[in-house]
Formats: C-alpha cells, structure tokens, sequence
C-alpha cells in the first residue's frame, strides 16, 4: 500500500481494531517487529496521561475520559483517528519493550512519517496536545464514573478464535 492508500485507510477506520492492526503494520514495516495479543482497557486515569502499558501486561490502557474530550473538540473523523493512532502506536512500542518516552515519541514519529508521509498524527507524536486541541485545557476537570471498560474487538488480527 502506499502512503496515500495508508491515509485513506485511517481517515476512513471506524474503530480501535482498525487502527490497531495499520499501528501495528506501520510498526513491522519499519522495525520489523511485532507483538501479539494486546488488549485495550478504556479507563478513568488523570487527564495528563493519554494511556499508559504496564510493563510485562497484555494491555493497553486508554484514557477514556481523554479520548472523549478529543472527540468532542475534533471536527473529522480523520483528526480524531490520528489521536488514536498516535495513542496506540505509542503504547505499542512500549509493549515491544521500548522504556524512554522520549526515544518512543521519536520513533513513533519516524515510524508515522514513513507509513502515512507528513501527518498530523507524526506531529501529535511529538508535541503537547494542546496545540492540536487549544481548548482541551477548558475540559480538564471533566472525568467519568471511574469505570474500566475492555473493548471487545481489538487485536482482532492476533486471536481469530475469539468471536
């Protein structure tokens, strides 16, 4: 596929597995690696954290009330594929063992570039939010009811036996 199809592709994705399988595509095209059997976990965790993968688990776990937030103060689904894009890809490289936030924005930002050319989700790798979302700091208090949630088709790709 090219750059061009890889944007089509994100821009039209409908849900996490969607961009969970070209993350992980993008990711084995550059670092020729790949993780299998990762779960995503939707959760209540401070706004300052957009996700977080615990060394040594099987999951992902994306803040909820975050995403909401972007959801809300996105215009196109494109924007807001971009933000989970960026999201998953980040915690991926953690999960492939990658510990340096810094060193794991930079490839994120290498590994964006070269799948999808110049994108706003390779510049959300690496610069704050808020420049993406100027009003994200107006939704800072809001929060959820504290609840996990496991998203039930992700990874889809690694356990077809699952229905």
């Amino acid at each position: 596929m090219t750059v061009y199809d890889n944007r089509r592709e994100l821009s039209s994705a409908e849900g996490f597995d969607e961009i969970f399988e070209m993350v992980k595509a993008a990711t084995e095209l550059s670092l020729g690696m790949h993780r299998a059997g990762l779960t995503l976990v939707l959760g209540d965790i401070p706004n300052s954290v957009g996700a977080y993968h615990e060394m040594g688990s099987n999951a992902i776990v994306m803040n909820r009330n975050l995403l909401r937030i972007v959801e809300k103060l996105s215009r196109s689904r494109k924007k807001r594929n971009a933000y989970v894009f960026m999201i998953l890809l980040h915690e991926y490289l953690h999960s492939l063992g990658y510990t340096s936030d810094r060193q794991v924005r930079d490839l994120g930002k290498q590994i964006t570039d070269g799948f999808l050319g110049k994108h706003v989700a390779g510049e959300m790798a690496v610069k704050p939010l808020d420049q993406f979302f100027p009003d994200l700091g107006k939704f800072a208090g809001f929060r959820d009811q504290g609840e996990y949630q496991t998203v039930s088709r992700f990874d889809s790709s690694s356990t077809p036996y699952i229905g």
